[in-house]
């Protein structure tokens, strides 16, 4: 019979030896825990990127329900009494008609909707002016002109005056008188009118005088051309039949038929000399100028010859020029003030005058 321990009961299996209890090192606890929180963090972090994917994800599509197509009924109903509509009301509007002149229309650079003025220039739907003063030296002397670059809208904005406006031999006025009259906007002194009783005369179309003499004229015509023709050669019934509607008999002309100063005048006594200066240029139908020369003051300005004075519408690039009355008469106005320096401390009347202005003055 084996032996059986002392201290188990007679017929008890024997005791199994009780296996001693390890204990983990402290490193591999930490490490453990470690890994379980790494663990869980994981699994955290995976469900809050999910979740916004399972919130988007798409609900059930909806199952159609068959539905009734609902019975429409027609009423009927009275028909509108249509407005009656008229013709003036059905028709597209007009446009705008443009009434520009030709003139107004090639110049229209030159022209403004509203009149405008400063001390040397004027605009306006009508009439546009620009006055330069310019000096030049002739045979040692000093003489100061002025040039008036003119547009016009019609031959209507270029007239002439006379003393009340009318023809009256031997009659004269201050210019300034003349120019109030007439409402210039403008003005420069005439050709010596109202004492010249012969030859060709014609003011603002109205015809004075149709005789033929030595003096060169220059004739404005209704289309707007300017031309001057020979002492003694012209012929008065064709220049009637061109449209002639202003003929000035002064003289003499300064340009040839080329736009080129003439150089050599006949024998034409105090004229030949050097003289204050008036005088009107041609460019083109609606556009001229008007030249004034200061002079017979000492210190400021001689006066020019005829020569000299042609040299000036040359350098211009005008086409025709024709010397006006001068000397003490030689004056220009502008917005109803002397512009110029007339001689003799403006004394001289005058009997008439060339002058822009708005269409219509005297109305």
């Amino acid at each position: 019979m084996p032996n059986t321990p002392s201290h188990l009961a007679p017929g008890s299996a024997p005791e199994r030896p009780r296996r001693r209890r390890r204990h983990l090192p402290l490193w591999r606890v930490v490490l453990a825990d470690v890994i379980v929180a790494t663990l869980i963090l994981a699994l955290y972090a995976s469900f809050k990127l999910l979740l916004p994917a399972l919130r988007r994800s798409p609900a059930p599509a909806a199952i159609p329900v068959a539905q009734a197509t609902p019975t429409i009924v027609y009423m009927p109903t009275a028909a509108p009494t249509a407005e009656p509509v008229t013709a003036a009301e059905s028709a597209e509007p007009e446009p705008t008609p443009d009434n520009r002149t030709p003139w107004q229309l090639q110049f229209a650079e030159h022209f403004t909707d509203t009149p405008v003025l400063t001390d040397h220039s004027y605009t306006s739907p009508e009439v546009s002016i620009n006055i330069e003063t310019y000096s030049v030296e002739e045979n040692g002397w000093t003489s100061v002109y002025h040039v008036a670059d003119i547009y016009i809208a019609s031959i209507e904005n270029f007239k002439t005056y006379t003393v009340n406006g009318e023809l009256q031999y031997w009659s004269s006025a201050d210019m300034m008188e003349l120019d109030r009259e007439s409402n210039a906007i403008l003005a420069i002194s005439g050709d010596f009118y109202s004492y010249q009783q012969s030859g060709f005369l014609m003011r603002n179309g109205v015809l004075y005088s149709s005789g033929v003499n030595r003096s060169d004229i220059c004739v404005l015509y209704n289309d707007g051309r300017m031309l001057t023709h020979p002492g003694g050669s012209y012929d008065v019934e064709q220049i009637l039949a061109d449209g002639a509607v202003q003929v000035w008999q002064f003289g003499p002309s300064l340009l040839d038929a080329e736009g080129h100063a003439i150089t050599a005048f006949r024998d034409m006594g105090t004229v030949n000399q050097a003289n204050p200066r008036s005088a009107v240029g041609y460019y083109e139908p609606g556009h001229y100028c008007f030249v004034v020369v200061d002079g017979r003051q000492d210190g400021y300005s001689h006066g020019l010859l005829l020569p000299g004075l042609a040299r000036i519408f040359e350098e211009l690039g005008c086409t025709c020029a024709y010397n006006l009355d001068g000397g003490g008469s030689a004056v220009m106005t502008f917005n109803h003030e002397r512009f110029s320096r007339q001689s003799n401390g403006g004394k001289r009347q005058l009997g008439d005058i060339l002058l822009i202005t708005e269409a219509g003055f005297g109305a």
